[in-house]
């Protein structure tokens, strides 16, 4: 290999760091949600206020929201979270995100 081409990419690899040898870049964390019910809230196997529960979380429980979809109305709202690592569902209405929760 050409001295000046060995050079070149030892500077390019001290200056971009490790991202540049790790190629693209790690997923971000998932982003967390507060319980913001007065009751403890269902987590649902579907986004509805008709499916079966699978948990329940307490008031001011924090939660780690894998995506939003829209799903049975509550309170004014449609929109429901999908629990990260757990099977189910939370209704939005009741459930404060800290962070954009993407799209499922």
């Amino acid at each position: 290999m050409n001295k000046s081409v060995l050079v070149c990419t030892m500077a390019a690899s001290l200056l971009l760091g490790p991202a540049a040898a790790a190629g693209a870049a790690p997923r971000a964390a998932y982003p967390v949600g507060e319980v913001v019910s007065d009751a403890p809230l269902n987590v649902r196997q579907k986004a509805t206020v008709h499916s079966g529960t699978v948990k329940v979380l307490r008031p001011g429980q924090r939660v780690l929201l894998n995506c939003q979809a829209r799903g049975g109305w509550v309170d004014g709202n449609p929109v429901w979270y999908r629990l990260q690592g757990a099977k189910g569902w939370v209704a939005a209405r009741f459930v404060h995100n800290h962070q954009p929760v993407r799209s499922c």
